[in-house]
């Protein structure tokens, strides 16, 4: 009896996730996991990350275990802070050499960020098959280090840079939420009647003081027929939140203001026009829901990939405005051309439609969580019919 019973254990199916604690990091992930091909679940994260795991999986009843490893950016410019780094990075990859053994995963996919570094090091280190996915357009630093020892790098953007060769590289698209892909399957429509036009606004997880000062300026500038059709979803920092909410109420514009959206593509849902940051998750959210957009690329973004990012939008049913507060009319222009004539985003969404369907061909009309999960699945088969593992 308790041989059968280990023989069982031992024929699951374990993945090890390794991922930095952002929402660009973490989606992805959580895309994979909500597929339930694996059994087991071994997630490693930050802090950050821990909150986004532990709520999706306690949602979705996911067997998983979660641990959490301290670490903190090379990138310091004391030295002692680097000495601390290395500290940090020694003992979190000893830890993920203990649960590597502990808990044997058959596979491993690492999402970028810092903590995922070590425990991609760890799986490698016993011989199992290591796979990375980079979301940007620019590969991070963390990726670029594990590029060089893992078996596959699956990619976002066909053309991502800093690479340093196209030999293990495989393009698999940006995995996002299931909802994302049911809202690109419902008919984009221009409200009718007395209904508003939604706009959507948000700065990424933690919103931007760019778009509470002079975004919201923007709109409450508008014509007052242009004020009276349109309704404004905003998220907004805690420091600006009644600045702005009395921005709107002075100029009798109907908005929704919260410091945080909780589930975001319930608001994508609804909106019209998206103005947000362009973080590879951003991106590909609104490619896969076809919600035309405006890119605002954070300016001070790492190797300036937020900018890369968006250019895959131009010409695709989105517009790009790069962060200048010198030439805040240029934006303005846009958008009042664009709720002048909203038509213009029955055009975009009709040119996102077309390049979404583009994109699929190049995962042979496979969507990139399906397309991901599939690699994953097909090379753990092909490993099991190979190695015997070390640990």
């Amino acid at each position: 009896m308790k041989k059968n019973k280990m023989k069982k254990e031992n024929n699951k199916q374990v993945i090890l996730i390794a991922t930095g604690g952002t929402g660009g990091h973490i989606f992805p992930a959580l895309s994979i996991i909500s597929q339930q091909k694996f059994d087991r679940h071994l997630i490693i994260t930050d802090k950050r990350g821990e909150n986004y795991f532990t709520k999706f999986l306690d949602e979705k009843k996911i067997n998983a275990q979660i641990y959490v490893q301290k670490v903190i950016s090379p990138s310091q410019r004391l030295i002692i802070n680097k000495f601390i780094s290395l500290f940090y990075f020694g003992v979190s990859f000893l830890k993920s050499i203990i649960l590597v053994i502990k808990h044997r995963p058959n596979i491993a996919i690492g999402f970028g960020g810092y903590p995922s570094i070590s425990p991609i090091l760890a799986a490698k280190f016993f011989g199992i098959d290591t796979i990375i996915h980079e979301q940007n357009a620019v590969v991070g630093r963390a990726n670029k280090l594990l590029s060089h020892i893992s078996n596959l790098v699956a990619l976002s953007f066909k053309d991502t840079k800093n690479i340093r060769s196209y030999k293990n590289f495989i393009y698999s698209g940006n995995p996002v939420r299931d909802e994302f892909y049911k809202i690109g399957k419902t008919k984009y429509e221009l409200p009718k009647n007395k209904n508003k036009l939604n706009i959507l606004i948000y700065g990424g997880s933690l919103g931007a003081s760019f778009f509470s000062e002079y975004v919201t300026s923007i709109f409450c500038s508008m014509p007052e027929e242009i004020k009276k059709r349109i309704k404004i979803i905003q998220q907004v920092r805690k420091e600006d939140f009644q600045k702005v909410q009395d921005k709107y109420f002075q100029n009798k514009i109907e908005c929704e203001l919260n410091v945080f959206f909780e589930n975001i593509f319930t608001k994508f849902s609804l909106a019209h026009l998206v103005i947000t940051r362009a973080g590879g998750s951003t991106v590909a959210e609104i490619i896969t829901s076809k919600k035309p957009a405006i890119l605002v690329p954070y300016p001070n973004s790492l190797d300036n990939h937020q900018s890369e990012n968006s250019q895959i939008i131009i010409g695709n049913g989105g517009w790009v405005f790069e962060e200048n507060k010198n030439k805040i009319n240029e934006l303005k222009k846009l958008i009042d051309s664009i709720l002048k004539n909203p038509k213009k985003l029955i055009e975009a969404n009709q040119k996102l439609n077309k390049f979404s369907k583009k994109l699929d061909e190049f995962l042979n009309y496979k969507n990139p969580t399906v397309f991901l999960t599939d690699l994953l699945m097909e090379r753990n088969l092909i490993n099991k019919k190979g190695v015997t593992r070390a640990c």
